[in-house]
């Protein structure tokens, strides 16, 4: 049975009993209480949170105990450094400025209690701010610059510091955030593990289409998962859960990439992982990786504007030219001369300092190998849009894409499979599409996907549910490592 549990200095003790958790003294958690046969959740209300007082010791030895402690030892110490203050800043920045533009004063502090405020008028910031802290209750300094509101120190709050008239508040804010949280409540029996789905239903190019999604859900669900689909909108708070599956487009200065970050750090199971985002959507990190692999791809060269100058009359048509974060086609584009290229050169340079030109390599279709953790899980050949050289073609708003051929992973040919196995190694573990050309005996590499396309229809087409198996099996067996259960490979 799951558990939350509130841990409070002993004169609030009575202020909190009734909440549908128990509530422990910093002492008693540390020395006498042991959840290893449960998942519980601790909020720790410690007054003294400072390295090596026992309200730290809480956070610490809940980590250790495999207990989600908000906040964690590590946020007790990242609250100390300016730099992630200022992080945090910049991801809130547009929703700051929106609240806080009526404000004539030099400088403002909010209280966060339970990811609520006393004045409802600042709930989605508080929120926004929860979902970035993770810490119970927490007071955030603004100081307005002149041009804008930036946050200046964010600093947890004991319930010692409170005013008076506020702790009705947090206790009923407290009682709010438990009672709705799943964690509080005894789970289904017929589910080990919580996982979330993020998607997006108003993206035109997601990974998955919604009959995939439910594809998923259903394997998941056979695997022993709750299966919750998820949307940034809704503004979802990830760390419910024991895995989060990212089947939205992701980008490094995405929202998606701010929920692997905050799913990594609370030891949740996640793909795409933060590492594989950063490393697969980015072509100058990825070049540089195969030149050390010594991996055969069309010839490349990476430019910033001064080199261009420098490298200009000596560039073979046609070429394709690539934004370093282009994905799904998008940023990619080829020039059959010279002043075609320089129209889309200064175009990018307005975007981005450094450029790829690569050789451009006509083939019929595109291979797409899906690896997840180091093995290929389903292969497909990816036909090029009628009277195009890509497999999207978008005109006028309007996306035409070429045909598609699943096939039996068993039948690749092996040069296929082990440059795709050995770019995948070198990114990580987790799922990701390797797309090859192959001309005659030659295989090319030409970009590593961190979310590749899963749809219903195609990428399943050979092997069909047994997809979506592999996937939750994998998911599966990470899970149980994380809570230290020995496993054997699906």
């Amino acid at each position: 049975m799951s558990k939350s549990i509130i841990i409070v200095n002993e004169k609030y003790r009575e202020s909190f009993n009734g909440l549908g958790a128990d509530v422990l003294t910093p002492m008693e958690y540390i020395l006498k209480y042991n959840t290893k046969d449960t998942k519980a959740r601790v909020y720790n209300l410690a007054s003294n949170m400072n390295y090596q007082e026992k309200g730290y010791y809480v956070s610490l030895l809940a980590a250790a105990r495999r207990d989600k402690v908000f906040p964690s030892a590590r946020c007790i110490q990242d609250l100390n450094d300016r730099r992630i203050n200022k992080v945090i800043s910049e991801d809130v920045s547009s929703m700051v400025q929106n609240k806080l533009k009526k404000l004539k004063a030099s400088s403002f502090a909010m209280s966060v209690y339970f990811g609520k405020n006393l004045a409802q008028t600042y709930d989605s910031l508080a929120w926004e701010l929860y979902r970035l802290v993770r810490a119970p209750m927490f007071r955030v300094y603004f100081e307005n610059t002149g041009s804008s509101w930036e946050i200046k120190k964010i600093s947890l709050l004991s319930l010692n510091a409170i005013n008076e008239d506020h702790k009705h508040f947090v206790i009923e804010a407290a009682k709010d955030f438990i009672s709705q949280n799943k964690y509080s409540k005894a789970p289904n029996k017929n589910y080990q593990y919580d996982l979330a789905i993020l998607h997006n239903e108003e993206e035109r190019q997601a990974p998955s289409d919604p009959k995939a999604l439910q594809k998923f859900v259903k394997a998941f669900e056979k695997k022993g998962f709750k299966v919750s689909l998820i949307q940034n909108k809704d503004r979802p708070d990830v760390n419910n859960y024991d895995a989060l599956f990212i089947r939205e487009t992701t980008n490094v200065t995405h929202h998606t990439y701010r929920m692997a970050r905050s799913a990594e750090i609370e030891r949740l199971v996640v793909i795409d992982d933060p590492d594989s985002i950063v490393r697969c959507t980015n072509k100058v990190f990825l070049e540089q990786l195969l030149e050390r692999l010594d991996i055969p791809r069309p010839k490349s060269v990476i430019l910033d504007e001064k080199r261009y100058k420098e490298q200009r009359g000596k560039i073979q048509f046609p070429c394709v030219i690539k934004q370093p974060d282009s994905a799904f086609s998008q940023g990619v584009h080829k020039a059959s001369d010279q002043d075609e290229l320089d129209r889309i050169v200064e175009s990018l340079f307005e975007k981005t300092e450094l450029l790829i030109i690569q050789e451009f390599v006509p083939t019929d279709f595109d291979w797409r190998i899906g690896i997840l953790g180091g093995e290929v899980v389903y292969a497909c050949k990816y036909f090029m849009a009628r009277n195009h050289w890509q497999i999207y073609k978008t005109e006028e708003g309007k996306i035409d894409e070429g045909g598609f051929a699943s096939v039996d992973p068993k039948l690749l040919d092996d040069r296929v499979v082990k440059v795709a196995l050995k770019v995948a190694k070198e990114i990580g573990n987790g799922l990701y599409g390797v797309d090859l050309k192959q001309k005659g005996d030659e295989v090319y590499f030409i970009e590593i996907n961190d979310n590749p396309s899963i749809e219903s229809g195609v990428e399943d087409k050979y092997l069909g549910a047994a997809l979506y198996d592999k996937i939750a099996d994998h998911f599966l067996n990470e899970c149980n490592k994380r809570r230290g259960y020995n496993v054997e490979k699906v």
